[in-house]
């Protein structure tokens, strides 16, 4: 098993990052070397949306979807016809149509 290089936190960071879809263990360690050598113009922002987003999204009572209101935006559309449904399976989908 190779040794960690790099301390806990960064180890964590990069741990983290390789969760994400389509982050593997190499890609999520140049992301975390990433941030850290831009710390306040990318990881401190980042932070920030991060907890955000954490505390303020929610999923909209209405259709499922995932916005920081609720009723969602998508819902709340004045020029939309309430009478028409479409049917998706993910909200990646429905981001897709509303394109």
């Amino acid at each position: 098993m190779a040794s960690a290089v790099a301390g806990p936190e960064i180890e964590r960071l990069i741990q983290l990052l390789a969760r994400l879809p389509g982050l593997g263990p190499r890609s999520a360690r140049r992301a975390a070397l990433h941030l850290i050598k831009k710390r306040e113009q990318l990881m401190v922002p980042l932070a920030s949306a991060l907890e955000a987003a954490s505390e303020k999204i929610t999923v909209c009572r209405v259709c499922g979807n995932i916005d920081s209101q609720n009723p969602c935006t998508v819902c709340t559309d004045p020029r939309r016809d309430p009478s028409v449904i479409v049917v998706v399976a993910d909200v990646a989908d429905l981001w897709a149509l509303e394109r």
